[in-house]
């Protein structure tokens, strides 16, 4: 059976936690291009990054080729970064009880255990910045403490305010390799997500809803894709119940739209007792049958919830989507660069919308520019590999093609030695 090939795909795409401007993400997708092309040994063009201001979205082409194929690919970012910018620029204290109000209120909801019970990588991630600012607080008061009570009215009390000292001095070190600051913004947010503390978002939510419907309703794409990434998996799907709600008919129509959630914090947000209307979102979006939904997943990436369904493990009744399938980070990048990157959190969790060095069935760039349609890669994630040739040629009969069993591939492979 062979595949029909995609000429011209729409991405939308929704990024996570970040304040990063349109002309930025533009950049780093440029900047990408050429791992991916050296991969996939194939070219491609792209043009300025246009943004509509009035809308948020930022847009730019691109259009790959390989020796016997030709993909247009409309790429719109929208953008909400600027409405979370305060969350950059709050002076440490508030960060620090604004962070530790989220804490609690993750806490006593339960919802930690909600973590552990269905993934305890994710669990240990949202308690590492607390427990490693409490472990620096404690560490400075003891050594303090030691240090100057033999010769210090109170000592007590200055070692303290040293241990206080200590965290704000921890707070005020470049984000990486610790991201301690940042993660506590986030775990903010993440409070205000769950409990609708930012009407901005809401509005802007519901500009995009209006926007996507929009978009859907007048593409003449072979197929549209969005894309949720990190925390942009929860706006995505959100975005996406809107659009459903402003038109009951979205995603029936002439253009196939799929759904790519990957290193999703989904069930960050929906595992709180709180997140009903996400909850109802995930349950509507997950049994449209016009719309297909894949969610990739890794082990490694230990910001997203390896081997979980985000709608069974949140108490919805199953269904046959999201489809979930788990990519190996290593398997993208040579093995020098894995083992470069593979300690830093965040650059791990980024690689899910980075090119990759190394051939693989999940490539974020193959997705956004590649002539396989996004279910088909699902389907045949082996065929979608295989059907190019070592030239960039495109065969698109060999994606569903059976793969040979190992006992043919080593007949092939001696036959090639006579």
């Amino acid at each position: 059976m062979e595949v029909a090939a995609v000429k011209k795909r729409s991405v939308v795409f929704i990024c996570g936690y970040e304040i990063a401007p349109p002309d930025v993400h533009h950049r780093r997708f440029g900047r990408e291009l050429p791992v991916f092309e050296a991969a996939w040994n194939v070219k491609s063009e792209l043009s300025p990054c246009s943004v509509d201001q009035d809308r948020h979205i930022g847009q730019w082409r691109l259009v790959t080729t390989g020796p016997n194929w030709r993909v247009e690919t409309d790429y719109r970012l929208y953008w909400w970064g600027d409405l979370i910018t305060y969350d950059f620029e709050m002076p440490d204290w508030r960060l620090l009880l604004l962070g530790f109000v989220a804490f609690f209120d993750f806490l006593f909801s339960k919802t930690i255990l909600a973590y552990f019970r269905t993934n305890w990588r994710y669990a240990l991630f949202f308690l590492y910045p607390y427990v490693f600012l409490m472990l620096v607080g404690a560490g400075g008061f003891y050594l303090a403490w030691r240090a100057l009570g033999g010769w210090l009215p109170w000592p007590g009390l200055w070692a303290a305010l040293i241990g206080i000292g200590c965290v704000f001095g921890i707070l005020k070190l470049p984000a990486r390799p610790l991201y301690v600051g940042y993660l506590l913004g986030d775990w903010s947010f993440a409070r205000d997500l769950v409990r609708h503390l930012r009407p901005a978002l809401d509005a802007r939510l519901d500009q995009f809803a209006r926007a996507l419907v929009d978009h859907v309703r007048n593409s003449t794409a072979d197929e549209i894709v969005l894309v949720g990434h990190s925390l942009g998996a929860v706006q995505v799907i959100d975005v996406v119940a809107r659009a459903k709600r402003l038109d009951p008919q979205f995603g029936a129509g002439r253009v196939p739209v799929a759904i790519l959630t990957i290193g999703s914090s989904l069930l960050k947000i929906g595992l709180h007792p709180a997140a009903t209307e996400l909850k109802q979102a995930v349950h509507e979006v997950a049994n449209d049958p016009h719309i297909f939904w894949v969610e990739y997943q890794a082990l490694i990436d230990i910001i997203n919830f390896y081997k979980s369904n985000p709608v069974t493990d949140l108490g919805l009744p199953p269904c046959d989507k999201p489809v979930v399938r788990i990519a190996r980070i290593r398997h993208m990048l040579k093995e020098a660069t894995y083992k470069g990157l593979r300690r830093d959190f965040f650059r791990v969790h980024r690689q899910f919308v980075m090119g990759n060095e190394q051939r693989y069935f999940y490539d974020y760039y193959m997705i956004c520019c590649g002539p396989v349609p996004l279910p088909q890669r699902v389907a045949f994630p082996e065929g979608a590999v295989a059907a190019f040739a070592p030239d960039g040629a495109f065969d698109p009969d060999a994606v569903t093609k059976p793969p040979p069993r190992s006992g043919e591939a080593a007949a092939g492979k001696k036959g090639g030695k006579r």
